[in-house]
């Protein structure tokens, strides 16, 4: 049961995950970012990414993404990417059945937790937004707690080693655990240096390597926090409410039982700390994206360890509460997935004029590109974000707006008005300042319009 589970879910995620690319509803930022890297690999070209101009460990050290190298060879598309991942997000269902049966020895409540981790909204949230190497975690992390249980070790530590080359933070989260190892099972011979290492190899990576090595500040450092106070600081742990939200919602997801495995609250303390207190983007501190993604494995073995202390006996209380929690967080957070399920989300004619436009661009051509349609032309070398770099020339961080020293030799935009995609226009959120700069680089004879079907234009530069 656990694998057609597993086998259901990884299909409907991949269909969704497709459909949602061939709508062009995935992105530069950051379908196309991935795509670009490992299409760059699986050619034997140099590691860099034009996307935000710099070696892309400057943006997140994720060494491990390039273990997906091989996947390119087979088929050098982004649906590949999107495939995997919707395949082995599911795949994390497996260690958490697995531990479940053995520790409780209730095979209702251990399959009940697998189909409320696979429905868990922030998997579901971060299928719906494009591929992230950080979405590849939960998965490890599962596999991580099922190897150390096990005393698997010989397949703990590179496991270990694979989730923190994922994303820089992991080093961070890897100290947690650390903790979480030597609290719990007092077991200091591996928790110690996981905890040390995990704080050693961040601060390094994060102060020494990135800028030094690299070739830049590191963008997503809490440089705020320098100027805040302790009563400032607590007052941004639940302000605003979103993340209460956030906090509240993720045990309500798992029938609040992770609450009475309070151990567990040394690796969930972790993660809320580093959202709420690490960065002023308010994207980090809502139930969407890719953010909460983490929590799933974290949340489904507190809920083991709280069944097993407190609920032998209560059988199928534990699994009421777990589906009345399932059912009560995808009613508040409305997962974007449950498009799927209406046939309209199946209809590809507004992608026609973009079709009819993306055949006159030339294969390897370097491209400034709206942001919905550079996710389907990452595979180049030369491939940057459209946006209007003369009215505004400030250089913004990595992961940010910024402006770029490549000239293309196109410009690749959808200029829909009524376009609901909000970061479209990303980084300049106006349609109006991109469509002023598609003008005065025509008016100035840098560029040509060579296409336009719609509201879809091709522009060639003038050498």
């Amino acid at each position: 049961m656990v694998w057609v589970l597993i086998l259901a879910f990884g299909t409907l995620y991949s269909i969704y995950s497709v459909v949602r690319h061939l709508r062009f509803e995935t992105y530069i930022f950051d379908l196309g970012y991935y795509d670009q890297l490992l299409w760059l690999a699986a050619h034997g070209k140099k590691i860099f990414s034009s996307v935000i101009e710099a070696h892309p460990w400057v943006d997140h050290f994720s060494p491990s993404i390039f273990l997906l190298t091989p996947l390119y060879w087979l088929w050098s598309d982004p649906r590949v990417l999107l495939i995997f991942q919707a395949g082995f997000i599911a795949l994390g269902a497996y260690p958490i059945y697995k531990l479940s049966l053995r520790k409780t020895n209730s095979y209702i409540f251990s399959i009940s937790l697998s189909l409320c981790y696979l429905t868990f909204y922030g998997l579901q949230n971060a299928i719906a937004y494009d591929f992230h190497a950080v979405v590849l975690g939960p998965t490890l992390l599962a596999f991580l707690f099922w190897f150390y249980e096990e005393k698997k070790f010989r397949l703990f530590w590179p496991t270990l080693i694979i989730f923190v080359g994922l994303q820089e933070n992991f080093f961070i989260l890897a100290s947690a655990i650390g903790l979480f190892l030597i609290v719990k099972y007092k077991d200091f011979k591996r928790g110690l240096p996981i905890f040390l290492g995990g704080l050693i190899l961040a601060g390094v990576l994060l102060f020494y390597l990135i800028p030094y090595v690299f070739g830049s500040r590191y963008y997503y450092v809490p440089a705020h926090l320098r100027q805040i106070n302790l009563t400032q600081i607590i007052h941004a742990l639940y302000t605003p409410t979103s993340k209460i939200d956030v906090v509240v919602f993720a045990f309500i997801a798992f029938g609040l039982l992770p609450i009475f495995s309070p151990h567990f609250l040394i690796i969930l303390g972790e993660e809320f700390l580093g959202r709420f207190l690490g960065t002023t983007n308010p994207n980090w501190w809502i139930l969407g994206f890719h953010y909460n993604a983490i929590l799933a494995p974290i949340l489904a073995f507190a809920s083991i360890t709280t069944f097993d202390k407190y609920f032998r006996r209560k059988e199928i209380l534990a699994v009421v509460l777990l589906f009345g929690g399932m059912i009560i967080s995808h009613i508040r957070v409305k997962p974007d997935i449950s498009k799927m399920f209406y046939t309209s989300y199946y209809d590809l004619s507004a992608t026609s004029d973009a079709k009819k436009v993306l055949a006159y661009l030339p294969k390897e051509a370097s491209v400034a590109a709206s942001n919905n349609l550079g996710a389907q032309i990452a595979g180049r070398e030369g491939l940057i974000f459209l946006t209007n770099c003369v009215e505004n020339t400030e250089v913004w961080g990595a992961d940010g707006r910024r402006c770029y020293k490549l000239k293309p030799e196109y410009i690749l935009a959808d200029m829909n008005p009524d376009d609901k995609r909000n970061n479209n226009f990303y980084p300049d959120y106006d349609r109006e300042s991109i469509w002023r700069y598609l003008t005065y680089v025509q008016e100035k004879g840098k560029y040509t319009l060579v296409k336009n079907v719609g509201f879809v234009y091709l522009l060639k530069r003038n050498d």
